[in-house]
This record gives C-alpha cells, structure tokens and sequence, in this order.
C-alpha cells in the first residue's frame, strides 16, 4: 500500500506531484498569463508574483486534502481520489482527440485580451485619480516649499546621523515597494484567481489526502516553479513550439494511471478492514 498517506514516501509524492503539475500546466492559463506579463514587465517581479500566487495555492490545496483524512476514511478518499483522476484522465484524452493544433494561439489569444481589458480599465480609473489630484498636488507643493525652507539647516544636520540606517530603510522599502507595487499586485491576483478551481488545484488536494501532504507540497511547489520560470523567460516561444495535443494526451494517460493505482490501493484497505 505505497500509495497510502502514511506509507506513501515522500520521494515518490513528491515525483507525482511534479509530474502532475507539469502535464497540468504547460501551455494552461496560469501559463500564459505569466508569459505575456513578462514581455512588457520585470520578468523577476511577474516570476515572484505568479509563484507566490501558486505556492500559496499549492500548500492550502495540499493541506485541505490532508485535512479529509480526518474525517473520512482512508478507503473512501482513495474511492473518490480514483474516480476523480479517472474522470480527469478520460476528459483529457477526449479533448487531446479533438484538438487540431490551434489551441494554444486562441488560448494566448484570450488571455491577450483579458489583459488589455483590464489594462485599459486600470489605465482609465489612474487618468481620473490624476486629474482630481491635480489641484491638491499644487497646493500641497506651495507648503512643502515653506516648510523645506524653514527646517533646512535642521535636516542637513540630521542627514548625517541617519546615513548607516538610511541603506536598511532603502532595502526595506525596495522590497515592500516590489510586494506592494500594481505590477505584483496583479499578476498575483490573475494567476490566483485563474488557479482557484482548476484541474491541477483539484488534483493537488486529491494527492494531498491520498499521500504523502508534504512531498505532495514540496512537488507541487517545484513544479510550478519551473513552469512559471520557463514561461516568463521564453514562454511565448515554448508555447508556440510544443505540442498541446501531445501533452494533454501525456496528462490523461497519466491521471488514468493514478486512478489505476488509487484504486488498486482502495481495493486493498478494504480487504483489511
């Protein structure tokens, strides 16, 4: 029973599970999304969003998986983790069967135009801030003036004693300005909301109640991290380049065989209770 949460090894949840994510999200949304965002942002700063957005998501569906157990017996969630997988498997392969080769450009397509929607939007709502600040920002400077002016042999003096700390406050503040900032905001919130109920988070809480929840999270946690990297540094050319069909027929074979497995192990705890 290698597949049960307690004996399942964390080397083997954790091969599982980068193999799950990486038929599961080559050439998917969460993908794509990374890829087109880095081409006219900082790639670092759409690779640290789109992977703490998906580690994030990666540890909650673990962890709620794990959860299951505790209230469900064993052989039920192998049942259900079975039939989920099966199902999964079986709608890949039919949709593999059906593709003809331009999945991939009417996804990228898509997710294109999303973008640029939300993009104008937000374009649009910061014009109209900007118009209604302008008045204040010329009164404001009128008083800024005054005050530098009557405190300026005061700040030359405290400048000096706060020049050690003024490099820890910078790094402070670069670092918050990176977390905080519209870029990272957004892509976080796309990527998260593009993952919430999709086929690899449903199956990431499956493996999290059926094995090991920690290789499950480690494996999931590496996979999107290699999957995020290479869509934000060539993830345009590698979509265009590999085969969609092919990998989703890869995915499906390979959710049969975990169904296969999950329910050989159900068949098993059974016959011992």
């Amino acid at each position: 029973m290698a597949l049960t949460a307690a004996g399942g090894g964390a080397s083997d949840s954790l091969l599982a599970s980068i193999l799950m994510i990486f038929v599961s999200e080559i050439g998917d949304k969460t993908f794509l999304i990374a890829a087109i965002l880095a081409m006219t942002n900082p790639r670092l700063t759409i690779f640290l969003a789109a992977c703490s957005a998906l580690w994030l998501m990666s540890i909650l569906s673990a962890f709620l998986g794990h959860a299951v157990v505790t209230f469900i017996p064993m052989s039920w969630v192998s049942i259900a983790a079975a039939v989920m997988f099966l199902a999964f498997g079986v709608k890949l392969l039919q949709e593999a069967r059906e593709m003809d080769g331009s999945e991939i450009a009417k996804e990228m397509h898509s997710v294109e135009a999303e973008l640029s929607e939300k993009d104008a939007a937000a374009k649009s709502q910061m014009a109209m801030e900007a118009g209604e600040a302008g008045d204040y920002s010329a009164e404001a400077g009128a008083e800024k003036f005054n005050v530098n002016v009557d405190v300026d042999g005061d700040r030359s003096v405290e400048a000096a004693g706060e020049c050690n700390s003024g490099s820890v406050l910078d790094s402070l503040k670069n670092l918050m300005g990176l977390l905080l900032s519209p870029v990272f905001v957004e892509t976080f919130v796309l990527v998260f909301l593009a993952e919430w109920g999709d086929r690899s988070q449903l199956a990431t809480i499956a493996l999290g109640a059926a094995r090991n929840v920690y290789g499950v999270t480690a494996g999931t946690i590496l996979g999107h991290t290699c999957c995020t990297g290479l869509a934000v540094v060539g993830g345009r050319l590698l979509a265009s380049r590999i085969s969609v069909k092919k990998v989703t027929y890869a995915g499906g074979a390979l959710f049969i065989v975990f169904a296969i497995l999950y329910g050989y192990e159900a068949l098993n705890l059974k016959g011992i209770a």
